[in-house]
């Protein structure tokens, strides 16, 4: 039985073009940097929701994207023929010597006709399920025996051809990656070795009793590898998670702490304390009280989102509450604009906005009509919990 499905979506010129590849010289492993969205939300947003989009922007705005399967801990969907080309790792990231940077050999000119692009899903707080990997490992394996490829060197990341950050967790954990590649080629063979349940690029010498304390920013709260917040990330602990301090670790505000998710995985690694809960406890150990950066009324309204509709009017609907939707929609990485500063958060319902609602409503399965209303507000606020 087959690691994957078939499940294609209609040749359109925006995300499957219908032209045949030149044959497969690689996999090109990414990740779908859209927290929580299964398998299927990435069927129906390339398949209808892309096109639909494009259909009303002018050429130059308009979006190739695509990849061929999609992994989930649940399922994995090829939503483009193998044989044919997916727009999924000619992007342009860095120029070097006034040409795109490109940097597997293998795949020049254009990475799209010489591989498969497979995308594993991620979960709420931007890590891979273990089941998604799992499968993700099966799905791998499986191509590499049908195109006899060698899972060490055929396996890349898109960020190994482009530079783009992707797959954003195996950018800043390489041997995660590797042992990734490890384990598909001991499925070739029949072994199924379990994924390891901690991150292994942090190291730490200080000792010290541990303490639980809670994430309290409601911004969530992310792990990092060394302390700075320039290092690596580990992943993003959202609001309300639950942590162990390490009593004494804390240098230029910065800790250590573990964290031990439900499936029973622990990660390891350094948060700013500001922004964990302090108790008796902490304090008695030398450690001064952690205190929000943010006044206690922003924090707990932040994410308190506004009823009602929103959409794009003449003149546009400015104030608290379309502050309040931008930055919840920020949070879970819908940006109405990245590049901008403070990404977008303007307080003003606009195009850039509604577009941010849209691609979250194509996501999870709502209408996708860039209009905030109720389903909407409830879908958000179930992610945000």
């Amino acid at each position: 039985m087959s690691a994957y499905r078939n499940q294609y979506i209609d040749i359109n010129k925006w995300t499957r073009p219908g032209i045949k590849n030149n044959g497969v010289k690689k996999l090109v492993v990414h990740y779908t940097a859209n927290p929580g969205a299964p398998a299927a939300n990435h069927y129906r947003y390339f398949g209808q929701t892309l096109p639909a989009q494009n259909r009303n922007l002018s050429e130059k705005k308009q979006t190739f994207a695509s990849a061929h399967i999609f992994v989930d801990r649940t399922e994995a969907i090829c939503i483009i023929p193998l044989n044919e080309v997916a727009y999924h790792a000619n992007d342009v990231q860095q120029i070097v010597n006034g040409q795109p940077y490109r940097g597997v050999a293998a795949l020049k000119p254009n990475a799209n006709f010489l591989s498969v692009g497979v995308e594993l899903c991620i979960e709420k707080n931007g890590t891979f399920h273990p089941d998604t990997i799992a499968r993700a490992e099966q799905v791998c394996a499986e191509l590499c025996k049908m195109y006899k490829l060698d899972p060490t060197n055929d396996i890349v990341r898109h960020y190994d051809i482009t530079h783009k950050i992707c797959p954003a967790p195996w950018v800043t954990n390489s041997k995660g990656f590797a042992d990734f590649k490890t384990r598909v080629e001991k499925r070739m063979d029949g072994v199924v070795v379990t994924a390891p349940v901690s991150n292994p690029d942090v190291t730490h010498t200080d000792t010290g009793r541990f303490i639980k304390n809670t994430v309290v920013s409601s911004d969530g709260l992310v792990l990092r590898t060394q302390r700075s917040a320039s290092s690596s990330m580990v992943l993003n602990l959202p609001n309300g998670t639950v942590v162990k301090y390490q009593l004494g670790s804390t240098v230029n505000g910065w800790g250590y702490v573990e964290y031990t998710n439900s499936k029973g995985q622990t990660f390891h690694g350094y948060v700013n304390v500001s922004y964990i809960k302090s108790d008796n406890e902490l304090k008695s150990g030398g450690k001064k009280k952690a205190t929000s950066s943010k006044p206690k009324s922003t924090q707990k309204s932040k994410f308190s989102l506004p009823a009602g509709t929103f959409k794009v009017t003449s003149p546009l609907t400015r104030g608290e509450a379309v502050k309040r939707i931008q930055t919840a929609l920020a949070a879970l990485h819908y940006y109405p604009d990245k590049s901008a500063k403070n990404f977008g958060i303007d307080g003003a319902y606009g195009a850039k906005t509604a577009n941010a609602v849209k691609r979250f409503q194509s996501m999870y399965g709502l209408t996708a009509d860039g209009i905030y209303g109720p389903k909407t507000k409830a879908k958000i606020e179930a992610l945000l919990k």
